[in-house]
């Protein structure tokens, strides 16, 4: 397993590779995820940062082009408290954040509390 500070040298160069027009907006969504669920932890995977709870992939951000993809891992199981969301796996939504619009910090800390009640549930349940 990586050192904390190890993590957290990852995690701030992958914020340093971003492209310009992608950083403001993972960083607001990241500050925003941090801010309502700050026991999750960090690592990057396949070029996104991934976010779990207690080991548990959560929430990752993913670059793309013009735009950042939030990956709710399960995002299946939060749809009765946020809605519909974008996918049709059979777990994972996504919810996408044009680079040219300013985030909304209250949709991004909606999501993440969403996500993490349900997962803390599921992981009692388990008895993580």
């Amino acid at each position: 397993m990586r050192k904390a500070q190890q993590t957290r040298s990852l995690v701030a160069a992958w914020f340093d590779f971003l492209p310009p027009t992608e950083l403001p907006v993972a960083k607001e969504i990241h500050k925003a995820i941090r801010a309502t669920v700050a026991e999750l932890s960090e690592t990057i995977r396949q070029g996104n940062l991934l976010m779990s709870l207690n080991g548990e992939p959560l929430l990752a951000i993913a670059p793309a082009r013009n735009q950042v993809h939030l990956l709710i891992f399960n995002g299946s199981d939060v749809e009765d408290t946020l809605g519909p969301l974008e996918g049709v796996g059979r777990r994972q939504r996504v919810v996408r954040f044009p680079s040219h619009v300013s985030v909304e910090p209250g949709r991004v800390v909606e999501i993440a509390r969403a996500s993490a009640e349900v997962a803390r549930r599921h992981q009692a349940v388990e008895g993580h």
